[in-house]
């Protein structure tokens, strides 16, 4: 199917109002992100929760994985369904029900404490949560195969016999809500696997622990965000494949500012974090057409036109006309004239630059700019809760903690009892985390106060670390 812009559609997804009812002087749409192309989770509303912890999205994370729905766990409720299928003297009800309560409530709330219960933790009612472990279930790839793996492993974690008659009450309604809803666009490639073998490995060898798992997908949406923000930066010459180098340190170490933790870490990374809900409008903006299956990014269209010359310059046509429907609507914006042509790869990709940053000027010249702000918090928020440090004169840095390193180094090594350092840190790398050469003698250090470091190899001086028990 050609690509070709329908204004029509684009009026009904933007909310496009004609002059009739609003002044030329006024916008005359309103930004929807996510109906024709979903890129991220984020809405630009200062009101929306914001996800800190990524604990809370596991709950949700295995109802997708096992198809299925849960209401809210009533301590009352769940004491009955499990009454009636014991036998129990009316004296000891008591006992029974204090146990119940202990072991799975906190609060009021349905506690859960293992692999088998965590779909049906309770939950406040949280649309971002939702809405961010329905996005990483897309972004990491996961299928059918691994789903059947992840409900295999919530039968055979060694449960306790009340564990069991909790499992056996506790209802539920299947619902496959990933085969009806549309899904988000995967942007990059090559990580999915990665991650898919990281979890796999999890899952078989006991690292089911909520901490544990929030801990691997905190290091997956990172990585996926980040270097999704790299890629479309780079417009129509992107890359899915490219790998990104962005330095750490070290929670306890020193830093200056001529460090690559400075020079090409967080600092380099915010200036692409800031184009995030621009991109999502963009994309918005170039997906209205008629096929409600197709997506488009920058890099799919330029496939699409591939060595073609006559069809990229009918395709640049078609986004010149969604740049005049889109700016035709933005009246209190009055300088898109003034925009310089952009150099792309070809004109299709001059021409998204181009639209690019007529929809960057005017969030960053309006009243609109706080509905930017509002969007790129939602991740920026999370980032400085996780991953970042205040380094004061250093700025503000990508940062690793003792247990990020710990937790790295297990699920590097997997099985194997040691590993050679050199490649310990290419297996960092592989999941989005560089070090240079002043952090990496420190990790070495501490794996040596942890009695970790095996100097004894054939080849002489090579260091090896041990297997984290």
């Amino acid at each position: 199917m050609d690509y070709v812009f329908d204004e029509k559609i684009f009026k009904e997804t933007f909310n496009v109002q004609e002059f009739d009812t609003k002044s030329q002087d006024v916008s005359r749409l309103r930004h929807n992100p996510n109906k024709k192309f979903k890129l991220f989770p984020y809405r630009a509303n200062r009101k929306i929760h914001i996800v800190l912890e990524l604990e809370e999205i596991i709950s949700e994370f295995f109802k997708l994985a096992l198809g299925i729905e849960t209401d809210r766990i009533v301590f009352d409720d769940l004491c009955q369904r499990v009454k009636k299928k014991l036998v129990i003297d009316k004296e000891d009800e008591p006992f029974f029900e204090i146990t119940v309560k202990q072991m799975f409530f906190k609060d009021d709330k349905f506690l859960a404490k293992n692999i088998g219960l965590y779909a049906y933790q309770s939950q406040t009612d949280n649309k971002s949560a939702e809405d961010l472990a329905f996005f990483l279930f897309c972004a990491l790839g996961l299928d059918v195969n691994d789903c059947l793996i992840m409900k295999e492993a919530t039968k055979k974690y060694p449960y306790n016999v009340m564990d069991c008659m909790v499992m056996e009450a506790l209802p539920s309604i299947q619902k496959e809500r990933c085969i009806n809803e549309k899904k988000y666009f995967v942007v990059i490639k090559g990580m999915q696997e990665k991650f898919k073998n990281d979890f796999k490995y999890m899952l078989k060898n006991g690292m089911t622990e909520a901490e544990e798992i929030s801990n691997l997908l905190d290091l997956y949406y990172f990585y996926y965000v980040t270097r999704t923000c790299v890629v479309l930066d780079n417009f129509g010459a992107g890359n899915r494949e490219s790998k990104v180098d962005f330095y750490y340190a070290l929670d306890w170490e020193k830093v200056s500012g001529n460090r690559k933790c400075c020079v090409n870490g967080w600092e380099q990374l915010q200036q692409k974090i800031n184009h995030l809900f621009c991109h999502s409008i963009t994309l918005e903006l170039i997906n209205q057409h008629k096929d409600e299956e197709l997506m488009y990014d920058y890099i799919m269209l330029q496939e699409y036109i591939g060595n073609d010359e006559e069809k990229d310059l009918l395709v640049a046509e078609e986004i010149r006309k969604v740049e005049k429907a889109y700016t035709d609507c933005i009246g209190d914006y009055k300088k898109f004239s003034d925009i310089a042509e952009p150099v792309g790869v070809n004109q299709t990709d001059k021409a998204i630059k181009h639209l690019f940053k007529c929809v960057e000027e005017q969030f960053l010249n309006t009243e609109r700019k706080r509905a930017n702000r509002f969007y790129i918090e939602k991740f920026e928020q999370y980032a400085k809760s996780r991953w970042l440090k205040n380094r004061r004169k250093s700025g503000t840095v990508l940062n690793l903690t003792e247990k990020d390193i710990i937790f790295l180094t297990k699920i590097s090594l997997r099985n194997a009892e040691k590993i050679r350092l050199n490649d310990l840190f290419k297996e960092y790398e592989e999941r989005g985390i560089f070090l240079d050469q002043t952090s990496r003698k420190l990790v070495q250090e501490f794996f040596t106060k942890l009695n970790l470091i095996d100097k004894k190899s054939d080849s002489g001086d090579a260091q090896y670390v041990k297997r984290i028990l």
